[in-house]
């Protein structure tokens, strides 16, 4: 890689360096804006954990950069962030078609589609690819959301439409 290509790199990162993210979600519209940053992260079956003493349910994600991506933009670079996710006041999990990286014995990696929520069950459910979801009973909401690492770029937008 030429000079001139990390200088450009590094250009970019520093452009949005300033863009971290910290949210945090007490309210289901906060939601719609917090699942909108996750749609489409990479979250590893080893990167779940229920830390049960402490009613939290943890994940990181490995997050595209929505909120840098313009139609407008001439620039086509696009950039992904190491996240980490707490959702407190977790009562119960239960999960479908998700298997656990001690059973697997490997990693596996699933896109993270959207998550909702529906106040009259108290219910927080994750919806992975692979019709894979994680259901979490919270007795209230409050979901945690921060950048835990630099954006890096990637030459690969996700695409909705193949």
């Amino acid at each position: 890689m030429s000079n001139n290509s990390i200088q450009n790199i590094n250009k970019q990162l520093q452009k949005h360096a300033s863009s971290t993210i910290s949210l945090r979600c007490r309210q289901s519209q906060d939601l719609e804006v917090v699942s909108s940053l996750l749609q489409d992260a990479l979250v590893g079956n080893a990167d779940l954990r229920f830390e049960k003493p402490k009613n939290s349910f943890l994940f990181v994600a490995n997050r595209f950069c929505w909120e840098v991506v313009t139609k407008n933009s001439k620039d086509k670079s696009y950039y992904r962030v190491l996240s980490g996710v707490n959702i407190q006041n977790v009562t119960s999990v239960k999960h479908q078609n998700l298997t656990h990286y001690k059973e697997a014995n490997e990693a596996l990696f699933y896109n993270l589609l959207t998550i909702e929520y529906d106040s009259g069950k108290n219910e927080v459910t994750l919806v992975f690819s692979q019709n894979v979801s994680v259901k979490l009973i919270v007795s209230e909401l409050d979901i945690f959301l921060r950048d835990i690492a630099e954006p890096y770029p990637t030459i690969q937008m996700p695409n909705h439409f193949s």
